[in-house]
């Protein structure tokens, strides 16, 4: 199955193999800007300050935005949310304040907010596969990897300073951002000056890859 949310403030389950929608979510308030599968059966989409938990197994074929089995409030402020991650029953957002929150879906009211986030608009986040961390990106150009158990940063890295035009003209927000699959963690990050970064504890490169920002890794 496939996920997909869009600007008509809708989404839609697809069957891969027919190509067709078997699912669809509709009304929204805002305009969907991140969705995954969390759990086993559920749904997470993110539209406006707010992540929207839906059991798939219960949506009829067009189903109401406020059909939810409950809701998650990123920001009390009206902060929208930039991206989500989602990995068995927890959910990570980050939103255009620069906050970085996580909650167990079976307890959508305990919503822990990471001390120190960035230092402007948080665009991507991603679980470890594996490990208990989490990484994000964010317009301070800063990609910082954190640890859930304590809420706190273990790693940050920022591109190398330069001094061309190109550079100032478009500088290196973080787009997007994912972990490598190898023995030592590697975070991968895309930026908007067309490079990707690899970092990692014993140091980062970038690599001259687009003429345009990295939205996807």
């Amino acid at each position: 199955m496939l996920l997909s949310g869009s600007d008509d403030r809708t989404c839609r389950i697809w069957d891969t193999r027919t190509g067709k929608a078997i699912h669809g979510i509709v009304n929204f308030a805002h305009e969907i800007t991140a969705a995954g599968f969390v759990s086993e059966s559920c749904l997470a989409i993110a539209s406006g300050s707010t992540v929207s938990i839906y059991d798939q197994r219960s949506l009829s074929i067009v189903a109401q935005a406020g059909s939810t089995v409950t809701t998650v409030e990123q920001a009390a402020s009206g902060s929208e949310i930039q991206g989500l991650s989602a990995r068995g029953d927890f959910v990570a957002c980050v939103d255009e304040d620069g906050c970085v929150s996580i909650c167990d879906i079976t307890d959508p009211k305990h919503l822990v907010k990471f001390n120190n986030p960035h230092e402007a608009l948080a665009s991507c986040v991603c679980f470890h596969p594996e490990e208990p961390i989490l990484a994000t990106g964010g317009f301070d150009q800063n990609v910082i990897v954190w640890d859930i158990a304590s809420e706190a940063r273990i790693n940050s890295f920022m591109p190398p300073a330069a001094d061309d035009a190109k550079q100032m003209v478009n500088p290196p927000f973080v787009y997007s951002v994912d972990f490598a699959p190898t023995e030592e963690y590697m975070v991968v990050s895309g930026h908007a000056d067309g490079k990707i970064m690899c970092s990692s504890e014993s140091g980062s490169f970038s690599l001259p890859c687009h003429n345009y920002s990295v939205s996807v890794l």
